[in-house]
């Protein structure tokens, strides 16, 4: 019960974040912004686009390290939209997209700062990861680097791939580049030391000291 509540409320809180982006209107994050690029070469919406990039990364992982593969992984993809759609309706009377410029990108740091917890405490519920975030941690054991270094290169490749593809960017493209892969990089370990005490699952689950 303890890992549904923080697998959950992690889930929740992460998608505050992506919500805030969403809202402020500063530019699409670079995996968004791949999806809008695959959607117009496509000529299909968004979401099913969405969907089609996160099959192919399921089926990658499977092929290449279907360990890592867990039941969340598959409740992430059920539930990331109703996660999304709830705090857009949660924050919709701020009105964030209407604040001065300043104002939003300061929020916008917020927000991404708001993604690195919530990813923190959804991984460590040790249930499962969305396959696209799968996958950075894919390459950051396959290829022995930093969480945040491998995050900025995938961030930075989508995007480029993305625009190839027609998607729009804005600052809040490069701000998430620059930022995301860092901040989930300095508070997951320390997420973890106050997380994996509460859920008793310390011995199951390894730090990540090193990212």
């Amino acid at each position: 019960m303890k890992k549904l509540i923080a697998f959950f409320g992690g889930l929740l809180f992460l998608h505050l974040g992506v919500a805030m982006l969403l809202e402020l209107n500063l530019g699409s994050d670079p995996f968004t912004l791949f999806t809008q690029g695959l959607a117009t070469i496509l000529h299909i919406t968004p979401g099913w686009a969405n969907r089609l990039i996160t099959f192919v990364f399921l089926g990658i992982l499977f092929i290449l390290d279907r360990k890592s593969i867990k039941l969340g992984t598959f409740l992430c993809m059920i539930f990331v939209g109703f996660a999304i759609d709830f705090n857009l309706a949660l924050i919709a009377p701020l009105q964030m997209g209407s604040y001065g410029f300043g104002v939003r990108i300061l929020l916008f740091m917020l927000a991404c700062i708001i993604i690195g917890i919530g990813f923190s405490i959804l991984k460590c519920s040790d249930l499962g990861i969305p396959p696209n975030d799968l996958m950075y941690f894919m390459f950051v054991e396959k290829l022995n680097k930093p969480y945040g270094k491998v995050r900025m290169a995938c961030d930075g490749v989508s995007a480029i791939v993305g625009i190839s593809l027609g998607g729009i960017v804005g600052i809040g493209t490069i701000l998430c580049i620059l930022l995301i892969g860092p901040i989930v990089q300095f508070f997951l370990p320390r997420v973890e030391k106050v997380v994996l005490p509460l859920l008793n699952t310390a011995e199951n689950i390894n730090p990540t000291e090193e990212m």
